[in-house]
């Protein structure tokens, strides 16, 4: 399924889902509540009803968070999935299990955006008693209602006083305190970076714009942070506002990889306060007669930053450079890709009319919050990486900080007692991952190195280790556990660790 780019393509997206949904399941359902109205139990037996109402309820819902952009899919060819159902959380309220409905998470660092509670479609909005009786005659529309409904803001101040402490009608007391049990839970363990809440039938929908705001403790309850939809009729009508609130792209405040052509549009060019180099890097096993070898693909990308908004990538699909296994080859390689990347950051200045440069490895790495953000790598499924490399073109240097050092050579390191594996390694291997084999100016053979590197980060240890973007001390452990630190960008970043010393100094 495609992204959804735009609140018209949604509206499209929305329309059909319904005209779907009616065309093919509504029929299906009358005939199972008509067959039990002609039975000699006309009462349909309440599990067969819930059953009908769960199906219009995930039918319509998932189409709808789906044309959103929030995504249940599992299929890495069209992104990997933000959105989860049924997910379980320790309640802060009553330190027991619950599950949410639907948590939304941002793709990369699984930072939760977005809280969704699902109601039947029978259910209605609220109004607020006074006393015993209803502080207006005036219903809300559903389907056997009249046409007079209370104004879109009046139930965002109700919902305001439900939260109050008010009674409302129906189940919305019952219903705004689990929400706000599922906020303050998800704010226990991720403060700050929910961004949405939403409940909704499938036909209405209430949106609340600042979570914090409305669920927690030191919160004001703005009615104006809180976007009503009545139903299907209003959200077709107001679709823009609901797109430019809800979808993903615009919770998240990050577009998904962008072409240069769309970075005009996505991000105002005077808003821009970084811009760094990186790579999109795909890691294969190749199956020969006796044993596996690795091949590594680069394409370079760019990240961007806004003062108003996370980070955005762009990036120039198809180009994409195979790394060679030769060193004398190298050279070339880095050339092309430099060329490449070099190429890309000249077409976004022209295209935003600025004279953007690329900010330094070790500066973002300073940075915790736009760190926090865009770590310096990013798995994005099995053996695909997002590479943050700062104002290098590549991970890989050209050459080594410290040329003559030993333990390039396994034989060398063996005789000063340092060899890190039985064998030297002779051919690019995949198990351990190696890319680079022994004599390369690009290999380390050191046993220290390689296990300082594979130490396990620990949030205790953060503070010594400084930021980490995986479970490896080494940022490129996943994808290569023998590459000189010597000769890899991050070689900056990971020597001011207190704990990290390299044998070899540098000049």
């Amino acid at each position: 399924m495609s992204r959804v780019r735009n609140a018209a393509d949604f509206l499209h997206r929305f329309r059909k889902l319904h005209a779907d949904y009616h065309r093919m399941f509504v029929p299906e359902i009358a005939q199972v509540r008509q067959k039990f109205a002609e039975s000699d139990f006309p009462e349909i037996p309440p599990h067969v009803d819930d059953s009908l109402e769960f199906h219009a309820r995930t039918y319509i819902i998932n189409a709808l968070l789906e044309a959103l952009n929030w995504r249940l899919n599992t299929d890495a060819s069209h992104d990997l999935p933000n959105l989860v159902p049924e997910v379980p959380l320790t309640s802060q309220a009553r330190g027991t299990r619950r599950f949410l409905d639907y948590l939304g998470f941002e793709r990369y660092t699984h930072r939760p955006l977005l809280v969704v509670e699902a109601k039947r479609p029978t259910s209605s909005l609220p109004n607020v008693y006074v006393g015993k009786r209803l502080r207006s005659e005036t219903h809300l529309r559903r389907a056997d209602a009249p046409t007079e409904v209370l104004k879109p803001t009046e139930v965002a101040g109700y919902l305001v006083r439900g939260l109050s402490g008010e009674r409302l009608t129906g189940d919305w007391n019952a219903w705004l305190g689990d929400l706000q049990d599922y906020v303050r839970s998800v704010y226990r363990f991720e403060n700050g970076s929910l961004r949405r809440a939403v409940i909704t039938n499938g036909d209405w929908l209430v949106l609340f714009l600042n979570p914090f705001d409305a669920f927690t403790e030191n919160g004001t309850r703005d009615a104006n942070q809180i976007i009503v939809f009545r139903d299907r009729a209003e959200i077709e009508s107001n679709h823009t506002d609901l797109f430019l609130n809800l979808a993903h792209q615009y919770v998240v405040r990050s577009a998904d990889a962008l072409t240069p052509g769309d970075v005009a549009f996505a991000i105002s060019a005077d808003a821009i306060d970084k811009l760094m180099h990186g790579v999109l890097l795909c890691y294969c096993e190749t199956p020969a007669p006796f044993e596996s070898f690795p091949s590594i693909s680069v394409a370079p990308v760019l990240f961007l930053h806004s003062r108003y908004d996370p980070w955005i990538r762009v990036e120039a699909p198809p180009e994409h450079y195979l790394i060679p296994r030769s060193e004398r080859d190298l050279d070339g390689h880095l050339r092309a890709v430099a060329t490449a990347a070099q190429s890309l950051l000249r077409d976004i200045n022209q295209r935003l009319g600025t004279q953007l440069k690329p900010s330094p490895l070790t500066t973002h790495y300073e940075e915790g919050d736009l760190f926090d953000g865009l770590h310096g790598v990013i798995e994005q499924h099995e053996n695909r990486y997002l590479i943050v490399t700062g104002d290098k073109t590549h991970y890989l240097m050209g050459r080594s900080s410290v040329p003559n050092c030993p333990h390039h050579d396994w034989v060398r390191s063996a005789r000063l007692g340092f060899a890190a594996t039985t064998a030297p390694i002779m051919r690019p291997s995949v198990s351990p991952r190696a890319f680079f084999t022994s004599g390369m100016t690009h290999h380390c053979a050191h046993r220290d190195v390689i296990s300082a590197k594979s130490n396990q980060v620990t949030p205790e240890d953060r503070a010594r280790y400084g930021p980490r973007s995986g479970d490896a001390f080494c940022e490129i452990w996943p994808f290569d556990n023998h590459l000189c630190c010597r000769t890899c960008v991050f070689e900056d970043v990971c020597t001011k660790a207190e704990v990290f010393r390299l044998p070899c100094a540098r000049r």
